[in-house]
């Protein structure tokens, strides 16, 4: 990969701003007094464009980035404190939807949040398939009941409970425990007779967050960036909830993945539910972390 940063001297005032927004500290100061790339961590660069977006005379161009495709300015007032915090008191869980379609622009609006998700290292990997057909949702629904009450009976096998727990892990089996077979143990009676939805919750429109197999491990950014796409629902006027039981079943069942279009080698990490709220909360809920501390 060519990562080669060129610095037009010209037009540079020295700031030294990109020496120091720079994350691998590639850009340092010649013997000549001017910026100048270091050789041995040239390499290291990932285009993140850090040192482009702070750099007020555009002298700086990294290989592969331009300041008219991949910028765009920022307002000089950028104090978002009271809208953020507005933001996130006001946001809930949504669970209750109205019978209604989401506007294929309000989805296009949280793709684009999804899109300003951090990644680890750029390029952002995450893919989405935004599922704006509701029938495609409830079409998948007998499935994923089925797959679910196949695991409960599953469970109550020793034997077949004790190679569930060695492929999903101590603590992944120990949520399974504690709260995913209790719930569906209570639900699944509704569920198949067909009088409620636990699993997509007669959500409208649903997101599907999936990596490749083959590619690093990036499930900590998938879940930065469907709490951005949550936050974007929220702001439009939108609600929804993260569904980490939806996965599970797409993965597991062939059709189910015939049907979502999910691509040969990746996963279904998480999806997010979205839809009009049906119902209108009158105040927030108040939680405490497990424990503070300060050093």
């Amino acid at each position: 990969m060519d990562n080669t940063i060129t610095i037009n001297q010209k037009t540079c005032k020295d700031c030294l701003l990109c020496i120091e927004v720079c994350p691998n500290k590639i850009l340092a100061k010649s013997s000549s007094n001017e910026i100048a790339v270091r050789s041995d961590r040239a390499h290291t660069c990932f285009r993140c464009g850090q040192c482009m977006a702070i750099c007020s005379t555009r002298s700086i161009t990294v290989n592969g980035l331009s300041y008219e495709h991949d910028f765009f300015s920022l307002p000089d007032d950028t104090s978002t404190e009271n809208a953020f915090y507005k933001l996130i008191f006001t946001r809930r869980a949504i669970r209750n939807f109205k019978d209604k379609p989401v506007p294929k622009e309000l989805l296009e609006k949280i793709v684009q949040a999804i899109s300003f998700a951090p990644p680890s290292f750029p390029p952002l990997k995450i893919k989405i398939i935004v599922v704006e057909n509701t029938e495609l949702i409830r079409k998948a629904l007998p499935n994923m009941i089925k797959l679910y009450d196949g695991l409960i009976k599953a469970v109550k096998n020793p034997i077949i409970r004790f190679f569930i727990k060695k492929e999903v892990g101590k603590r992944k089996y120990k949520t399974m425990q504690e709260h995913l077979i209790p719930l569906l143990k209570s639900r699944l009676p509704e569920l198949k007779n067909g009088t409620e939805d636990t699993l997509t919750r007669n959500a409208p429109a649903m997101i599907l967050f999936i990596a490749d197999k083959n590619e690093e491990d990036i499930s900590q950014n998938i879940s930065i960036a469907a709490t951005y796409g949550m936050l974007a629902a929220h702001s439009l006027g939108l609600g929804g909830s993260i569904m980490d039981i939806i996965p599970p079943a797409i993965e597991r069942d062939k059709e189910l993945r015939r049907l979502f279009c999910i691509p040969e080698n990746h996963e279904v990490v998480t999806s997010l539910t979205i839809g009009y709220p049906k119902y209108k909360y009158l105040r927030g809920i108040k939680r405490n972390l497990k424990s503070v501390e300060w050093l």
